[in-house]
């Protein structure tokens, strides 16, 4: 076997590959192309490879490049997971690259990333280009706000979701540079909210059987599901409900020392987008009047009562995740009379 560990940059890719004797076959910088990173590790022999290397902008072209190689395995690393060595006091491309290397060869490396094809892929690409423009959406409306808090003035009722914002903007008292400045930031508001419904529609094509199961789950609708099934995808690579939870960061920090255990903030570590549906979902589960929703909003309020209604609807909104994560574990739909109910 021969372990290579590379540390990948736009340009240039540093290789560190070393054999079972931990003998030095290869170290040296490659072009970040296709071509250059087949050639290398083809040169490397017929032997058995295992390729490591941190998740990053690039993780889909390069590990779709090395699994159509014969006898290459592919090990992909959360950055945050080998943070000792960006801690390293001599932190180089070079070190990262050997270390990779050389914990491949140990067998000590962490529990690699789980790469997604097929539909899967499609739903996260279009979720994150879907996210991005909602983001830039957001900071304008954000710095419209501000403009008319330095004029002293609010704009209208649902000013955003208006379509005569135009004449409400004419009919309120700020001055015509700051009506020009905002119209024109409602033009790119306006294109940015196209285009968002252009990829929730595109979004909304991709059909797959899991997401019927989903769907089956109180408050859970077409984007979220889709949301849900981009994250977990194959359910069973999660050790249990705890660690899918954690996986959609929405697990609380754990700080123990001796007998003493406190529990934190919420983990940020996770899919935050996870964590944004499912919290927008939690709110509407606490509303819902149905039979469905019904052992959840027991859930809920007793929550609710102990913690607090913040508390409760984070508690709600991890509840749901483990749901998720248990119809696409065991292929069942959603069934109510299997969440039993504990005692008030």
């Amino acid at each position: 076997m021969i372990y290579i560990g590379m540390d990948t940059s736009i340009k240039s890719f540093e290789v560190y590959a070393i054999n079972d004797r931990k003998k030095v076959v290869f170290r040296d910088e490659i072009p970040a192309t296709r071509s250059a990173l087949r050639l290398t590790v083809r040169g490397l022999g017929e032997e058995p490879k295992l390729v490591v290397f941190e998740a990053g902008n690039q993780l889909k072209w390069i590990a779709s490049t090395l699994k159509k190689l014969r006898g290459v395995h592919v090990h992909v690393v959360h950055p945050n997971v080998v943070k000792w060595i960006s801690q390293s006091s001599g932190k180089t491309d070079k070190i990262d690259a050997r270390k990779l290397a050389q914990l491949a060869r140990g067998d000590l490396l962490p529990k690699k990333v789980h790469i997604v094809e097929g539909k899967v892929r499609q739903l996260r690409e279009l979720l994150s280009a879907r996210s991005k423009l909602q983001s830039k959406r957001v900071a304008l409306i954000n710095t419209i706000r501000g403009y008319m808090l330095q004029e002293g003035y609010k704009l209208p009722k649902k000013f955003f979701d208006r379509r005569d914002w135009k004449e409400q903007l004419n009919k309120s008292k700020v001055g015509q540079t700051t009506k020009l400045i905002i119209a024109s930031f409602m033009t790119s508001i306006e294109a940015l909210l196209e285009s968002e419904r252009q990829l929730s529609k595109e979004l909304l094509k991709i059909e797959d059987d899991r997401l019927d199961k989903l769907e089956s789950i109180p408050s859970i609708g077409g984007i979220t599901s889709r949301t849900l099934l981009s994250a977990i995808d194959d359910a069973k690579r999660f050790d249990d409900k705890k660690a899918a939870a954690k996986y959609g960061a929405l697990t609380p920090r754990i700080f123990q020392s001796g007998e003493m255990v406190h529990l934190g903030r919420i983990n940020q570590d996770g899919r935050h987008e996870v964590r944004r549906v499912l919290l927008q979902c939690a709110h509407t589960v606490a509303r819902m009047k149905t039979l469905a929703a019904k052992p959840l909003q027991e859930f809920f309020f007793r929550i609710m009562k102990r913690r607090g209604k913040k508390i409760a609807i984070v508690a709600l909104a991890r509840k749901l995740m483990t749901i998720a994560y248990a119809v696409l574990k065991t292929g069942e739909y959603y069934d109510p009379a299997k969440l039993v109910s504990q005692p008030r």
